[in-house]
């Protein structure tokens, strides 16, 4: 039997309307509004997941390719 690894990966997603001089300057704002927690992003706010999987075998058999090849 085979080792796999799957990645999990969820996607939050929040708009957010502010008044601002420029694009640099609202992006800023939110972001400092956010650091301060005053945008908490939840399950209501999901928009997506996705899974990725990985042989792990393949990736161990991978590294050690190239380790050899290296040594050469």
């Amino acid at each position: 039997m085979k080792t796999y690894q799957v990645e999990i990966k969820e996607t939050l997603c929040m708009t957010v309307e502010i008044e601002a001089e420029n694009e640099q300057q609202a992006e800023e704002k939110v972001r400092q509004a956010y650091r301060n927690e005053e945008y908490i992003l939840d399950s209501e706010h999901f928009a997506g997941v996705e899974f990725t999987t990985k042989e792990k075998e393949m990736e161990e058999r991978f590294r050690k390719q190239r380790r050899h090849e290296h040594e050469r």
